[in-house]
């Protein structure tokens, strides 16, 4: 996490109270990759320029995700200034969290409450010019897909996995990932933070750097143990998303895993909860479309397959509302 500050620029303990009219577009790496790069169209042209005039008019807002800087990284420094240029021209200086931050503070806040949490940052444009930095981010970058990739090789499927209903199979996989933190904490309680069967690392080094009491780590894991992580909402939207990506593999119709469908699920969960629209790829919005999404989350998902409607719904967006009728995801300056 240190390298991706370095990298970045950002700036930590920002209190945001969310009062303007700024309505919040989170874009995926590929919705950025059409937008900041020359040669991709005119109508991916015209809706860059919907989205700086909607910040320049304080109407929508779009912060750069910090998983797109770790999928930046390996590019050639040309790509990586075009894509920091872009980001700068409509984000304002506005950035998401990256997914375990958010994860790592809301889980300790479920002991340790933060009124003023926000999953927003401020950024520097410096990080495209930051060649040994971006060359350690991408090595990392690789060896956490290859960790993702060796779990899930060694990972035994249940033979009743394919007879569960998908609510039950949404509660399976929610009580698996709650229990694995469980057990993390077991560790952290008896002082054994570098053990190498701790499944959340992060998670561990991040309580502990937070001088976290035995008290408070019994509290977490009794609230851990009665679904208490799950139900922080990027939790239950990422654990929503696996599980319709799991119940359509164990039936043939989902395709081979890969790292990226992890992490990608990741920031999906963190666009369902905190964006007004969410720009992404056609695989993403079809998981989004057959999970119902729409039952859990207010948010519009769009597909880059279809710029004519990305368009379309990027321009309502830029349409002011009055106060009482806005419900959405705001920014303010």
């Amino acid at each position: 996490m240190n390298g991706i500050k370095e990298l970045a620029g950002k700036t930590t303990g920002i209190d945001l109270t969310l009062k303007s009219q700024m309505r919040v577009v989170y874009l995926d790496q590929n919705a950025a990759s059409f937008l900041a790069k020359a040669g991709t169209g005119a109508i991916w042209r015209e809706i860059r320029d919907v989205l700086a005039t909607g910040l320049h008019d304080r109407q929508i807002v779009c912060p750069l995700p910090f998983e797109g800087i770790f999928e930046s990284a390996a590019l050639p420094l040309h790509i990586r200034r075009t894509v920091q240029d872009f980001f700068w021209q409509v984000s304002g200086g506005w950035a998401f969290k990256e997914f375990t931050e958010m994860s790592c503070e809301l889980t300790l806040a479920l002991v340790r409450p933060n009124p003023t949490w926000s999953p927003w940052l401020r950024w520097l444009p410096i990080w495209a010019e930051m060649d040994t930095t971006a060359q350690k981010i991408s090595s990392d970058w690789r060896a956490a897909k290859v960790r993702m990739m060796a779990r899930m090789d060694s990972f035994v499927e249940s033979p009743n996995l394919k007879e569960m209903p998908k609510s039950q199979l949404f509660r399976a996989v929610s009580a698996q990932r709650s229990m694995r933190i469980y057990g993390d904490l077991e560790f952290l309680l008896n002082g054994d933070i570098n053990s190498p069967s701790i499944m959340h690392p992060w998670l561990v080094q991040y309580l502990n750097s937070e001088n976290i009491s035995p008290a408070e780590i019994e509290a977490l894991g009794r609230a851990i143990k009665y679904h208490g992580w799950a139900t922080i909402q990027i939790h239950a939207l990422d654990i929503l998303l696996g599980t319709q990506w799991e119940y359509d593999s164990l039936r043939g119709g989902a395709a081979r895993y890969e790292a990226n469908d992890e992490i990608d699920r990741k920031r999906a969960a963190m666009a369902l909860n905190y964006a007004d629209l969410f720009i992404t790829e056609g695989g993403m919005a079809d998981l989004c479309r057959r999970a119902k999404i729409n039952d859990y989350s207010t948010t519009i998902v769009v597909s880059v397959r279809d710029p004519e409607n990305v368009l379309e719904v990027v321009r309502s967006l830029a349409i002011s509302r009055s106060p009482e009728e806005d419900s959405g995801h705001k920014l303010s300056e």
